[in-house]
């Protein structure tokens, strides 16, 4: 979805979500593994629906024996068909050409009662949620194979291999009536699963099957998604064959349509029923068509019907959608290089653009500084950001750049998570209650210590303080401020564009106040405007330039304050004057 800009902090209930940290980041581009995937069978004692026990079938990457880092991992319903689909080879093929970051795959043997474990369920009522069909009740043990798979499997599976334990590094995928199970693990286990792909997913039991238009109104999963809140976080892959099926309800390939309307809804704006983008998710309906960053895609198999051999054809695309090295690219002024997911030991992974200047192609000596930004969703491209508008970042640096009022710069930009609130608030001038959710200092970590000699062994940068930049809006400023007094001899320049002071009142000040790096070597750029949220910050921000002037900050050469009347607290006002702070920042 679309990730809201976040004020305050996460509830208690999405901190859980990293309650235990990921792995050491691996190079942003990391080496092919070559080498067979290895196979483990790997059992579990019986259950009430499945007497004589569980078998799964265990895929390590070649290189799992050798090595100490911790793996992402893929859970897959129906493994039986694991052979079928070519799962072992498709795997191998793509982690030997380097085009994904290997996974640990666990292919979960089907259930004796499929029908009745490859449903749907309530896991707050503790419930089935039976379908009947005529082919006999589909998801009579739907409850007890979900709560299995998410509180005894995945807990066994982490126990015994090095697994990255983050719902961003855990995904369920399954087929027909495991697909649709997929979907229900990933709905109603978000802390566990944060990537879902569906393959011909069987959304089409409804609970009043009289005619064809009462089961249009009544599908069981949709009515799930139309009863809920808003999600954050989870992505959605959906896979359908365009030649599933020829018997229809309204014209339309069911499967297609049943998939297309759980993306887009069933006539949401009529009193029909959501689908996941009124819910807030962005989407996309052709993945086929462009590969994008939208968190629910739709990929139309052309003439693909349902059967194994159309989800062999779904695999490679969707472990690509799920692991890829690349990020499907930008629309950017300028060469961009994207990489997907870059995991941490600290924080959740995220996505990392990298804006590279004008002459880095032609130029093969000169090196550049570094400047870092938060919320990297919003800085590039319009059909990311936030509101639709973005901060036009790359636009701004080439027309300074062309002008000659900056130096040449790297641009980092690091995505936000829906931990965004958690992960920008200072740690330090967090209140007690907040501090065992805050994430800062994590976050931090992970740009420091991960992330920036990612980048240095990758890019030909200046590494040093005096090169080394970073800066943010909102609470993004509050986390640049907060990272340059943390990291002095790491950052030497810090920019807050509508810094949100007010946060605990005005607590990070006080931080500041007895934490400012030495002014004969760092610099801090702020400003606001007098619209919106920003009507309140110029108090705030008065009490922080006082604090800098008290402690000798020369205004105008170490530090920078600005006012913008009418501006308010958006990505327009912050696109509009970007150049301000580029130039104190990066000024020739």
């Amino acid at each position: 979805m679309r990730i809201r800009r976040c004020i305050g902090l996460l509830s208690a209930a999405c901190a859980l979500l990293i309650a235990q940290a990921a792995t050491a980041i691996e190079p942003l581009t990391p080496a092919p593994v070559q080498g067979d995937v290895v196979v483990e069978p790997f059992a579990l004692e019986a259950t009430s629906f499945a007497p004589a026990g569980m078998k799964t079938t265990v895929y390590l990457p070649p290189d799992y024996a050798s090595g100490t880092r911790r793996y992402p991992v893929l859970y897959v319903n129906d493994g039986q068909d694991r052979e079928a689909v070519k799962l072992r080879e498709t795997l191998q093929q793509l982690i030997a050409s380097g085009q994904i970051r290997a996974p640990i795959v666990v292919a979960i043997d089907m259930p004796p009662d499929r029908m009745g474990a490859y449903g749907l369920s309530d896991r707050k009522a503790g419930a089935n949620l039976v379908a009947k069909t005529r082919y006999g009740g589909i998801g009579a043990n739907a409850h007890a194979y979900s709560e299995w798979l998410a509180h005894t499997l995945v807990p066994a599976i982490d126990a015994r291999y090095r697994t990255r334990t983050t719902p961003d590094a855990r995904a369920i995928v399954g087929w027909s009536l495991g697909g649709l199970n997929a979907f229900n693990l990933g709905w109603q286990y978000p802390e566990l699963f944060g990537r879902v792909g569906a393959f011909s997913p069987s959304f089409w039991p409804a609970s009043d099957t009289t005619d064809d238009a009462s089961m249009q109104r009544t599908r069981m999963a949709q009515r799930i998604v139309d009863a809920s809140e808003p999600r954050n976080g989870a992505r959605w892959f959906f896979a359908v064959g365009t030649a599933e099926e020829t018997a229809d309800r309204d014209g339309v390939n069911d499967a297609v349509d049943d998939t297309r309307d759980m993306v887009e809804g069933w006539n949401a704006d009529a009193g029909g029923m959501k689908g996941l983008r009124q819910l807030g998710y962005s989407t996309n309906d052709d993945y086929a068509a462009k590969a994008t960053r939208a968190d629910a895609s739709l990929y139309l198999l052309p003439g693909g019907k349902h059967e194994q051999a159309a989800w062999a054809r779904m695999l490679p695309v969707f472990l690509l959608w799920a692991y890829a090295v690349n990020a499907p690219a930008l629309q950017a002024t300028g060469s961009v290089d994207s990489y997907q997911d870059v995991p941490s030991a600290y924080v959740p992974a995220r996505n990392i653009d990298v804006w590279l200047p004008p002459s880095y192609a032609t130029d093969p000596k000169r090196r550049y500084p570094v400047l870092y930004m938060h919320d990297g969703q919003n800085l590039f491209d319009p059909s990311m950001s936030f509101t639709g508008i973005d901060w036009d970042v790359d636009g701004t640096m080439t027309r300074l750049i062309d002008a000659h009022r900056v130096r040449e710069a790297i641009v980092v930009a690091i995505s936000n998570t829906p931990l965004r609130g958690n992960e920008y608030m200072p740690a330090k001038a967090a209140s007690p209650e907040q501090r065992k959710y805050v994430l800062s200092d994590g976050y931090l970590r992970f740009i420091v210590d991960e992330l920036k000699p990612a980048i240095d062994a990758t890019y030909r940068t200046r590494p040093a303080r005096e090169d080394t930049m970073v800066m943010g809006a909102s609470m993004g400023g509050l986390i640049s401020a907060y990272a340059m007094s943390e990291y002095p001899d790491v950052f030497g320049a810090a920019g807050g564009m509508s810094t949100h002071w007010p946060a605990n009142d005005g607590a990070v000040i006080d931080y500041l106040a007895a934490h400012l790096p030495a002014r004969r070597t760092h610099r801090f750029y702020f400003d606001h405007g007098t619209a919106t949220l920003d009507a309140g910050y110029a108090p705030y921000q008065q009490r922080m330039d006082g604090v800098l002037r008290e402690a000798g900050w020369r205004e105008g050469r170490a530090f920078m304050s600005r006012e913008f009347p009418g501006a308010e607290h958006n990505e327009r006002a912050w696109r509009d004057r970007l150049d301000v702070p580029l130039q104190f920042l990066l000024g020739r």
